[in-house]
């Protein structure tokens, strides 16, 4: 969903390339599953509520509600779940206005 290279996501992970590789293969390991389900939630909100297509692009692109920072550098800084709280927020119509 992010439109990521096996190297921009090893990045995010703080790995190797080769790891992500390996990944591929044997599935990810136990102590990373927390950060790919929040992940995983993330984008299928994402997806849900952008237009299709629009997911990488709106990743990519720094936004003052991060700190000036864009999704992928939260999500590389082990930032993922205040990320993934602040785009539940952004949704919440009700605590809007």
């Amino acid at each position: 969903a992010f439109e990521l290279s096996k190297t921009e996501l090893a990045s995010l992970f703080g790995v190797r390339r080769q790891a992500v590789d390996q990944w591929l293969e044997r599935g990810v390991p136990s102590e990373r599953q927390e950060k790919v389900q929040t992940l995983i939630a993330i984008c299928d909100l994402l997806e849900r509520k952008l237009k299709p297509g629009r997911l990488a692009g709106v990743a990519r692109r720094p936004a003052d509600a991060y700190g000036g920072k864009t999704m992928l550098e939260l999500i590389s800084a082990d930032q993922h779940l205040k990320l993934l709280e602040l785009v539940r927020d952004s949704f919440d119509w009700a605590t809007a206005a």
